[in-house]
């Protein structure tokens, strides 16, 4: 069993194959990938069973998600008695500023958009390796 998880959720492989190697570079959590709104609720339910979501130290969430979209599952997330408090960080190409809004009235850490520098993830999973 791995000590931390970052669970990174995104459907677009060339995304997720750049956010997976800077993750690595940085910190020696396990990456769970889920590459739809639904799996990554089905895993996230799964963890709630076992309690292992306890050991998830930060959600990478695109918003732009097939099946079930980041932002519905940042609310279902934040409504969870056991989830509302997981670190959640948006990976997005979206510049919407309802959608900027919404994600920090719902808590998010930070908003990195799309394509993602490795500095600006660099520095935030640094800032959570400190916190």
């Amino acid at each position: 069993m791995a000590e931390s998880y970052i669970l990174l959720v995104e459907d677009n492989p060339d995304d997720a194959f750049l956010a997976s190697r800077i993750i690595r570079k940085i910190c020696s959590d396990e990456i769970l990938v889920a590459r739809d709104g639904e799996e990554a609720s089905e895993l996230l339910q799964r963890m709630t069973g076992d309690g292992s979501y306890r050991l998830i130290r930060l959600v990478l969430l695109d918003l732009k998600l097939p099946k079930i979209s980041g932002l519905d599952l940042l609310q279902a997330i934040r409504k969870s008695d056991e989830l509302h408090s997981l670190s959640v960080a948006v990976l997005t190409s979206s510049d919407n500023e309802m959608d900027q809004e919404r994600c920090f009235e719902l808590g998010v850490l930070d908003y990195l958009y799309k394509p993602m520098t490795a500095d600006r993830l660099e520095s935030l999973l640094r800032r959570r390796e400190d916190g």
